[in-house]
């Protein structure tokens, strides 16, 4: 049974994600499950469908809403119903399964009417309410038969009640006999003890092994000590043997109950994988809200939409990993990291030092690329946007492939090769350390080369490389930019920080002064380093000076607007608390309403009862009446919110029928005869539209 249909998979999806450690990154999520079903969901959670991104993450951002006003969803009951199935096809099950049966069926009922309840507010989780199937049937078949603890009821048919009571009986009259044989003063003394025992399931008492020759019976056991034997007086062996008759029938009554209970849990089978389904979204949706409010993590807006412009925009992103690391305490500090791409320009080429945070900014972009496509929060800031890539191409490390006799530039080109095969617009293409390995000049070479193919297909792609004549490339294409990762070059320590605009400096002569290489030999190092003319080196300076100026406004104009947008989100979450209030008074007014209008009502009822006693000439004249009062009294009921309530009613929607004080479902609406049927319990009844409600304790 999967819980992620093809339907709602991208298809041909390819997201290397073991190359990002996809799998590493979301189990953080998992501690936020509530159940074996969640931690399933989490674990085959992989690229879904436009569609199923869109719905995914208006169901996470409703129960954002919801739970901001303290109005949270709970999965008590809520299990992976595939084992229950294994054990259905199998004929048998045991009773922790029968008890988890029970409490999965009752959990879809609460939950889709939990959902269906706040449709209005809540468009998306409404329809995922309306599209739990309906469980009822199995679930009063599983009441009628199994308790809370997963035992068979005693009147889970009548034959299994007469065997049961039987069996008691017998227990009850076997241990009575065996009580006043035990109180015989003249086996008194040959008893080990006073107390009945059980032997092989059958009742006994306890002689002293010395004395078992003063009582006749069955010997059923010896102690350890071979003092005392366990004997079954003849007296209650009769008794005892139909005892054990009815524990025989009584286990083939049973087999035969859980026979029939497998048949109709296979008969809803399909029933209980779209619940399945259903439900695992709910719970992915939650345990994401609950990891992205301990980590500060958001759903970035998707890449033109909305407000957001096209192409990527990583802002304060931080990776998933490092973000647990840095709790486990196993790291002081993660260093937020900007990023762009697919906006301005399709080629962004990383430059800096080694362990300067170059892979962990091209594995943070890959995963939130990832995460994106699973609807997933990204721990990020205000203002990120990703778009829905359709795969992302991953070529990191440096391992060789043993197996394949592959070298570590062969391996690197090997997945080049791999990732140009489906590079494109939608794919997002991740090289680390491009042109490595190999002759410099051959790989700056290779690198320009794939460089330009890459451009040429319109294919996003951040590179990261050591070879100087890559970082030219940017200034020599509009659609490639420089970046670097910074470096402090007084402490000779990465900042880990990525600056887009300007190419990383070369470090190793400064790093080699300052580590105390003779000063001789980084002179002649330095002499001998072929170096552009000072015109050139000056143009660099002055272009790199301009492109920090300009990130460093880029970013505080960023600040800015995330500024603004804060406030616009306050001032929206005290409309919508407004709104709250207002819909509260709402309902507080059509609450009075309805209570004074079933009073008229009754009493209306009461006037016709009465007309029968009247002379016909003064009846018709007072039907009459009575008519117009009921319409008025009719149309009296619909305001705004109730018209609204009573378009809005489905087959299948939960309301209250204050007359009984009961929430039952509707099984059929006649808006044009003012009426419907709902199901109370195993009833069916027809009732005015006017006499139900949303709202309960009226």
């Amino acid at each position: 049974m999967e819980l992620w249909t093809a339907a709602e998979r991208l298809p041909d999806a390819d997201f290397d994600q073991d190359a990002l450690e996809f799998g590493a990154a979301k189990e953080p999520l998992t501690r936020h499950v509530a159940s074996s079903l969640g931690r399933r969901a989490l674990r085959e959670l992989a690229p879904l469908s436009d569609d199923c991104v869109r719905r995914a993450r208006a169901i996470y951002q409703e129960l954002t809403e919801l739970e901001r006003g303290g109005d949270s969803l709970t999965f008590g009951g809520v299990l992976d119903p595939a084992r229950i199935l294994d054990s259905a096809r199998e004929g048998g099950f045991e009773e922790e399964e029968l008890a988890g049966l029970r409490g999965f069926c009752g959990a879809v009922e609460r939950i889709a009417h939990w959902c269906r309840r706040r449709s209005a507010e809540s468009p998306a989780l409404g329809e995922l309410g309306r599209e739990l199937p309906d469980l009822s049937g199995l679930l009063e078949r599983v009441k009628r038969s199994v308790d809370e603890r997963g035992k068979i009821l005693d009147d889970a048919s009548p034959l299994l009640y007469r065997l049961r009571r039987e069996e008691r009986e017998l227990s009850q009259s076997i241990d009575a006999k065996l009580r006043g044989i035990a109180r015989d003063p003249k086996l008194r003394s040959s008893l080990a003890d006073g107390r009945v025992h059980l032997r092989g399931g059958r009742l006994c008492l306890a002689l002293k092994a010395k004395s078992s020759g003063r009582l006749k019976g069955v010997l059923h056991d010896r102690s350890a000590s071979d003092q005392t034997v366990y004997i079954e007086p003849d007296a209650v062996v009769g008794l005892s043997n139909r005892q054990s008759e009815c524990r025989l029938e009584e286990r083939r009554e049973v087999n035969r109950i859980l026979g029939e209970l497998a048949r109709e849990v296979l008969d809803a089978e399909e029933g209980l994988g779209s619940a399945a389904r259903g439900l695992a979204k709910l719970e992915v949706a939650c345990a994401a809200r609950a990891w992205a409010e301990q980590v500060g993590a958001r759903l970035p807006e998707l890449s033109g939409e909305g407000r957001a412009a096209p192409g990527l925009v990583l802002r304060g992103a931080r990776h998933p990993l490092l973000i647990e690391e840095l709790r486990a305490e196993r790291l002081d500090a993660v260093v937020p990291i900007d990023l762009r791409l697919g906006g301005e320009f399709d080629l962004l080429i990383l430059t800096g030092p080694n362990t300067g945070g170059k892979t962990v900014a091209l594995k943070t972009l890959g995963l939130a690329g990832l995460f994106a496509r699973c609807a997933l929060p990204f721990p990020c800031k205000e203002g990120s946007a990703v778009p829905l890539y359709e795969g992302v191409a991953v070529d990191v490390g440096d391992e060789q492939e043993i197996r394949q006799s592959l070298s570590t530039f062969s391996s690197h080109l090997v997945r080049i090769r791999d990732g140009l095969a489906r590079a494109g617009s939608k794919t997002l293409v991740l090289i680390d350390e491009l042109g490595g390995g190999t002759d410099p000049d051959e790989g700056a070479a290779l690198g320009e080369a794939l460089l330009e193919e890459l451009l040429a297909r319109g294919a996003p792609s951040l590179v990261s490389t050591h070879l100087g004549r890559l970082k030219e490339f940017a200034f020599r294409n509009a659609r490639a930019e420089n970046a670097c990762t910074e470096f402090d070059g007084e402490t000779l320590e990465p900042r880990y920080s990525v600056c887009i605009g300007t190419p990383g400096e070369s470090t190793a002569l400064a790093v080699a002064e300052r580590l105390g290489l003779p000063a001789e030999l980084v002179a002649r190092a330095a002499e001998r380093l072929e170096r552009h003319d000072e015109d050139t080196k000056a143009l660099f300076e002055e272009l790199r000076a301009t492109r920090l100026r300009a990130e460093e406004a880029r970013s505080a104009a960023d600040d800015r607007l995330e500024e603004a947008e804060q406030v616009n989100r306050a001032l929206e979450e005290e409309r919508q608390s407004l709104a709250r209030k207002s819909d509260s008074l709402a309902d507080e007014a059509q609450r009075s309403l309805d209570e004074r209008l079933r009073g008229a009502r009754d009493g209306l009822m009461q006037g016709r009862n009465l007309l029968n006693g009247i002379p016909a000439s003064q009846r018709a004249e007072l039907q009459a009446v009575f008519d117009r009062i009921e319409a008025h009294l009719v149309g009296a009921t619909l305001t705004d919110k109730r018209k609204e309530f009573v378009e809005s009613l489905r087959k299948g929607d939960s309301v209250y029928l204050p007359r009984y004080g009961r929430r039952c479902q509707v099984h059929k609406v006649d808006r044009e005869g003012g009426e419907a049927v709902v199901k109370l319990g195993s009833m069916k009844l027809r009732v005015g539209l006017d006499e139900i409600t949303w709202l309960e304790s009226l």
